[in-house]
């Protein structure tokens, strides 16, 4: 109901001209909603992902049955070939004109299992000759089945099958883990601009608070019970007040127009933001954060293709090493009609006797000498596997010890904000006392100018503890993909996309 609200403001606010403008009061989560449903970062994370999809999607289509369709409907020839005479046992140059075209439709299907290519192909050709004898001739393969397999060579199917899947659930999981990083840019945005309310609140009421006080220290110093010196500094205090409001009314200007840019909203809007006064989660189980980086990080799966393709690798280089051998088979039917006495027909080169159409043939290919090219190629192959092994291990290692870093040092962000926030209180109510102090002629200037900037630190430093809160919540969820509030794993869902 919260987002409705703030779609229906935003209407409101952009296409009515009021005389009075009122505040969209944005909460951190209307913040990361909007963020989740129109800010560029989600536009570019929904089309990255979109190309990892359609990648994936053109590998599966490669392993399913193709259908093509190959012609050439027209094709003309008039010029002069190198023909043999036998009557005359010479070479000779011919002058030929002919009309072709021909036409083949091809089912085929790829085995990833042994790597070849079985086909089925059917075939029609015709060609009219000019001249002296002007004739026209078909041909036609009915039906020719086949199979292409290479014999003791590498498979590029078999690891396609392993590395594409691995690869397409890793984008699943960089996905989400962009959606995470979409949230950490946002409590960010969304915090900078609330230390810069702070700031410009603070800088605002202390300029105030320096003016009256500079009022009742003239009145005071003329009963002398303020010194010059004093006198002087609360000057140079209401100066330096001046000045950093300004420097505020800046900063304030900067940060909220870099949150409006980050949820795509007018540049005009007139926002106020109001701070999260819960945390949803205290404290995290290290064994869950374990479990669920190891299960859902993309990294793993990242160090999981390294290996993958690094093993890969050192199979193609070996089988370069060693024999290899192409079998092509086919079989099929034909027929043709027409020859130099007559024209042929169509319909004759589908009925009456067939002719068998055969062709079996075998290639081999055997390295002799290459000079060690291909056993570098190998030993290269076999040393990069070894490191990818090693750096994945030591990855893991490093992964492991970061999530259990980063489950601790999440625990203690609730004392840490507990704490910030009494300090906040505490400041706040003892600078009231010594300006209560000061207006009574119990406190000197230096102790009320220490008392303000007391107050002042203590409040942004508890601006600052609660955003390293928020930041180090969605940096767990970042690494786990897991939901620690509802205590269920992130789920993808494609059809969102």
């Amino acid at each position: 109901m919260r987002r409705y609200f703030i779609t229906i403001a935003l209407f409101i606010h952009s296409f009515t001209s009021l005389s009075s403008q009122e505040k969209l009061h944005l909460t951190l989560d209307d913040v990361l909603t909007l963020a989740r449903e129109q800010s560029l970062q989600t536009f570019l994370n929904q089309h990255y992902y979109m190309v990892d999809y359609w990648a994936y999607r053109s590998f599966k289509a490669d392993f399913l049955p193709s259908v093509n369709l190959r012609a050439n409907p027209l094709g003309y020839s008039n010029v002069s070939r190198l023909r043999y005479n036998s009557l005359t046992q010479t070479d000779e140059f011919v002058r030929t004109e002919n009309l072709t075209s021909d036409m083949v439709l091809e089912v085929s299907q790829k085995l990833a299992a042994t790597g070849g290519t079985f086909f089925m192909q059917s075939e029609l050709g015709r060609i009219e000759n000019f001249g002296l004898n002007n004739f026209t001739q078909y041909s036609s393969v009915p039906f020719r089945i086949g199979y292409q397999q290479e014999l003791f060579g590498f498979n590029p199917m078999k690891w396609l099958r392993k590395i594409e899947p691995l690869k397409f659930e890793k984008a699943r999981q960089e996905y989400l883990e962009s959606v995470e990083d979409m949230h950490i840019a946002a409590v960010r945005y969304f915090f900078a601009m609330a230390r810069a309310a702070v700031r410009q609140e603070t800088a605002s009421t202390n300029l105030e608070n320096n003016n009256n006080l500079l009022q009742i220290a003239h009145n005071r110093f003329e009963l002398g019970t303020v010194t010059r010196e004093e006198l002087l500094d609360l000057r140079l205090s209401s100066n330096n007040a001046a000045i950093v409001l300004q420097e505020s009314n800046l900063e304030y200007r900067e940060t909220k127009e870099s949150l409006l840019n980050f949820l795509m909203l007018p540049i005009d809007t007139d926002i106020e933001i109001q701070l999260p006064n819960n945390i949803p989660v205290t404290q995290v189980d290290v064994g869950i954060v374990l479990h669920n980086a190891f299960a859902n990080n993309p990294e793993i799966l990242q160090l999981e293709q390294q290996v993958l393709e690094s093993k890969r690798n050192v199979e193609q280089a070996k089988t370069a090493r060693h024999f290899r051998a192409n079998v092509n088979v086919f079989y099929g039917m034909s027929k043709d009609d027409g020859d130099l006495s007559r024209s042929g027909h169509i319909d004759n080169v589908y009925s009456g006797d067939f002719n068998n159409h055969q062709r079996i043939s075998l290639g081999i290919n055997i390295p002799i000498l290459d000079w060690g090219r291909n056993k570098g190629h190998y030993e290269i192959a076999l040393s990069q596997q070894q490191i990818a092994e090693t750096a994945a291990q030591q990855s893991l290692q490093k992964f492991e010890q970061k999530a259990v870093t980063d489950a601790i040092a999440f625990n203690i962000q609730k004392a840490r904000v507990e704490s910030a926030a009494l300090s906040d209180t505490l400041a706040a109510e003892s600078y009231e006392l010594t300006m209560a102090r000061f207006r009574g002629g119990q406190a000197d200037v230096l102790r009320l100018t220490s008392s303000q900037s007391a107050k002042d630190n203590a409040r942004l430093q508890y601006i600052n503890t609660l955003s390293e809160y928020w930041e180090s919540y969605f940096l767990l969820r970042r690494l786990t993909l897991y939901d620690f509030e509802n205590n269920r794993v992130i789920e993808f869902n494609e059809m969102e996309l």
